[in-house]
């Protein structure tokens, strides 16, 4: 018998599937509503994988070239490797994130910069 999951994100993050060592996949329904509502940003020591769904998404993306907002269409995906942070253009969206199951994240400031926390993952 096969399991089937009906994808309905119930908090800020869930990991929802996994291969213990290699990848997992979670839900990400971001509280921001806009790029205005976000005050930090994170980076992870190796990509994600970010596909829309359920209705309009958005990130903020910051690069050696400064921000830059992205804007998602539900079944659109990017993989990201900068800094970014999450918001929900329409309350029905979010995100599937694919990522690895052991990574660093680091967080900074988004005014200034500053790191202000680094949290490692070893989800085996």
């Amino acid at each position: 018998m096969y399991d089937i999951t009906t994808l309905r994100p119930e908090s800020l993050w869930q990991v929802i599937f996994k291969d213990a060592g290699s990848w997992r996949a979670g839900l990400y329904r971001p509280e921001a509503t806009g790029p205005e509502d976000i005050n930090t940003l994170e980076k992870h020591s190796c990509p994600e994988l970010f596909i829309c769904l359920g209705g309009r998404m958005g990130l903020i993306l910051k690069d050696a070239e400064g921000e830059h907002i992205a804007e998602f269409q539900p079944n659109q995906a990017l993989m990201i490797e900068d800094y970014h942070n999450g918001f929900a253009i329409d309350p029905v969206g979010y995100f599937l994130v694919v990522e690895r199951t052991s990574f660093t994240t680091e967080y900074i400031d988004r005014k200034t910069g500053n790191c202000i926390n680094i949290v490692t993952v070893h989800d085996i």
